[in-house]
């Protein structure tokens, strides 16, 4: 589960990268609009790997930055007003939550 929040501080949640890559523009990647952990706190940086252009959209990839650490994950939410509607987590709370039973801790960082 990739956790990506918005530069209007909106946390939206993907499956996979595949998805990610097919709502995200490359233009937004280039002007570091979002930020991206995974559910276990890898933070991931985007990185054009192709520019866009006239005819042609751009490509990117997601770059591991650091350590896992759940700390991480739970810092986007922090930084997060809401929640994308998703069929996994009703809030941020629900997903808050979540993170921290995958992990294996029970005191919030």
């Amino acid at each position: 589960m990739i956790l990506m929040l918005r530069d209007d501080r909106v946390i939206e949640i993907y499956e996979s990268l595949a998805p990610l890559k097919g709502d995200v523009e490359t233009i937004d990647i280039e002007n570091q609009e979002y930020e991206f952990c995974d559910q276990n706190g890898q933070r991931y940086v985007g990185v054009v790997t192709e520019k866009s252009g006239w005819f042609r959209s751009g490509d990117f990839e997601l770059r591991p930055e650091g350590n896992p650490d759940v700390k991480n994950a739970l810092r986007l939410l922090d930084s997060a007003v809401a929640l994308e509607p998703n069929e996994g987590f009703t809030d941020l709370e629900a997903l808050r939550a979540y993170l921290l039973k995958t992990n294996h801790s029970s005191d919030p960082p």
